[in-house]
């Protein structure tokens, strides 16, 4: 049974890798056109993603928790990484652009680390089994691709 916390933990360990190369690849990128489509293909992904937590997980959260601290963060988190990465796309410069992305992955790997370490227990702890799994089943469902 694939819960909605294991489903995002996996995606975590997914961005970690495309983050990793991404850094890899910002030591032979020398344009900001380069640095701006990097920064256009990852925050394409994250943003389905932060949708999905938002939508699956924290939306649950918000329904059973009367306080809400570790969520309210998170979403603040959110609209942070997103202003993070659109003015990585629009820095007048490479190295600015550079420098931005950097901290938007950056920004991005302490995110999760927060989520697992204080969101995804209280899931686990607030939510019945089978609506983790739930959950899990509605991520996890093909979505549509919006067109650009």
């Amino acid at each position: 049974m694939l819960t909605i916390t294991d489903a995002l933990v996996a995606e975590h360990r997914v961005f970690a890798d495309l983050f990793d190369e991404i850094e890899s690849l910002l030591c032979n990128v020398k344009t900001r056109v380069e640095v701006a489509l990097l920064t256009s293909l990852v925050e394409r992904l994250l943003q389905r993603h932060a949708e999905a937590e938002k939508d699956l997980a924290y939306a649950a959260l918000d329904h059973a928790l009367k306080h809400r601290g570790p969520v309210n963060r998170l979403h603040q988190d959110h609209e942070e990484i997103d202003e993070s990465f659109r003015r990585a796309q629009i820095a007048p410069d490479f190295a600015e652009a550079r420098r931005l992305l950097k901290t938007a992955i950056a920004a991005s790997r302490k995110h999760f680390k927060r989520e697992e370490r204080s969101v995804f227990p209280l899931l686990e702890e607030t939510l019945r089994p089978d609506t983790q799994a739930a959950l899990g089943a509605a991520h996890i469902q093909p979505r549509a691709v919006p067109a650009r």
